[in-house]
């Protein structure tokens, strides 16, 4: 399984492709292609919440205000592009595609 570290405001969030992330996310947006859409639309209270999904944090409003204000003090500009990657790689169960492209051809 592949994890994906944000740094923000002096903390890193290690995110993990888990079950327990992959449900949250899921039923909080709708299914993945909503989660992809608010991070398109730079939704910062999805973008938090991906963020303490992901890293195991509670996904209470004082968490989420935590990780909104580290949002606010570090920028997007690396965060997002991350968040894409993670929420990619935990729609595919934590499993790179090329990653899963060899695993497949090595059975054959």
């Amino acid at each position: 399984m592949s994890d994906i570290q944000i740094e923000l405001a002096g903390e890193t969030y290690e995110l993990e492709c888990k079950l327990g992330a992959f449900k949250s996310i899921s039923e909080r947006f709708g299914g993945f292609v909503g989660a992809f859409r608010k991070l398109a639309e730079v939704d910062i209270d999805a973008i938090a919440f991906i963020i303490a999904a992901g890293a195991g944090k509670p996904r209470n409003s004082k968490e989420v205000e935590k990780i909104t204000e580290r949002l606010f003090e570090e920028g997007l500009e690396e965060t997002l592009p991350k968040l894409t990657e993670y929420l990619s790689l935990l729609s595919a169960g934590g499993v790179k595609r090329k990653e899963a492209q060899s695993e497949s051809e090595g059975e054959r």
